[in-house]
């Protein structure tokens, strides 16, 4: 992932006037800027990605906004009728701010409301096609063995890297790191064991449907009338469903089985949850992908974080209890 533009060096105003606007104020907001115009708000955000895979996500957003997605992304073209604009080997792209909060409370209503969000998104997917070759990054159905078969390496390395160092933080790793291993093993059997997989993927793979495949907190904005918006289409691809799915009971269920059922409950009422689907999410939640992040963090980028790794420990329990009783989300 690319580290964030700095944003005072940029020509802001020059770059907002290749769109026709005049640039009033700025202000950073997340990984974007809020700007201020002359003709209302946009948020200005540098694409993490080769620019050569931002015309999927262009087309994307249109294709939603046609098919009637609540409050789409409304991405900008400059008066030359461009995607973005490139400065200094980076490309950026402009789109309508969403205004709300994105700080909000999840109430059984509202995680309901999260889970009908991105059933709906899938829903209104489906059919996609983008006008341009879609670029190689962007199709990812069935993808998720490869994945982690790929990031249970990068574990084992990571657990040889802590044995060697003398921080606490690799003594606190190195610890976990028996335990965290046998989960990723299983996850990936259960994964290789379960023929239902490719069935699912074909599936979605027929039907053309698209995941956000970044739905977390930060990119649900809560408008002022309560009505939900999703932002930051960036990592869409094709994918199957179940890989938004793991994600949204990762991010938003704190590991309690009721946040999961009103998740769930949300999501159903645009597709209905299969068994095979359900152990499914369970095997990609299974995957110890929190300390695979730590370890990056900590022996590719150099940055420990040990006061996220004791949280982790702490909390590792519950995702324990959430996974045994998953399947009750169904009931």
């Amino acid at each position: 992932m690319a580290r964030r533009p700095q944003w005072t060096k940029l020509p802001l105003a020059a770059m907002l006037a290749e769109y026709g606007l005049s640039l009033y104020s700025w202000e950073e907001a997340s990984s974007c800027l809020k700007v201020e115009t002359d003709h209302g708000l946009f948020r200005l955000k540098c694409f993490a990605y080769p620019a050569s895979e931002f015309p999927f996500v262009f087309r994307l957003v249109q294709y939603l906004a046609q098919k009637g997605l609540p409050h789409p992304e409304m991405i900008q073209l400059t008066t030359q009728g461009r995607l973005g604009l490139t400065r200094g080997g980076r490309f950026y792209y402009l789109a309508t701010w969403q205004e709300g909060i994105t700080d909000f409370e999840l109430d059984k209503e509202t995680l309901e409301q999260v889970g009908n969000l991105l059933g709906r998104l899938h829903y209104n997917s489906q059919g996609f096609t983008a006008a341009e070759a879609v670029h190689p990054a962007r199709i990812q159905w069935g993808a998720w063995p490869g994945k982690l078969t790929a990031r249970y390496s990068d574990l084992v390395r990571f657990a040889g890297l802590a044995r060697e160092g003398a921080a606490a933080f690799d003594r606190v790793y190195t610890k976990k790191a028996p335990a965290f291993l046998e989960d990723a093993q299983k996850a990936l059997k259960k994964l290789e064991s379960r023929t239902c997989y490719q069935e699912i993927v074909n599936q979605d793979r027929q039907a053309h449907s698209v995941c956000h495949r970044d739905c977390i907190p930060g990119n649900i904005v809560k408008r002022w009338k309560g009505d939900l918006a999703l932002i930051d289409f960036d990592n869409a691809a094709h994918a199957e469903r179940v890989d938004d799915l793991a994600k949204l009971l990762r991010y938003f269920s704190e590991w309690q089985i009721d946040r999961a059922k009103a998740l769930l409950v949300g999501y159903k009422k645009w597709f209905p949850l299969q068994e095979a689907e359900i152990q499914l999410i369970r095997a990609f939640l299974q995957f110890p992908m929190e300390y695979w992040q730590l370890g990056r963090f900590a022996y590719e980028r150099g940055r420990p974080r040990r006061l996220g790794l004791k949280q982790w420990v702490a909390a590792s329990g519950a995702k324990e209890a959430f996974l045994i009783n998953l399947e009750r989300v169904k009931s």
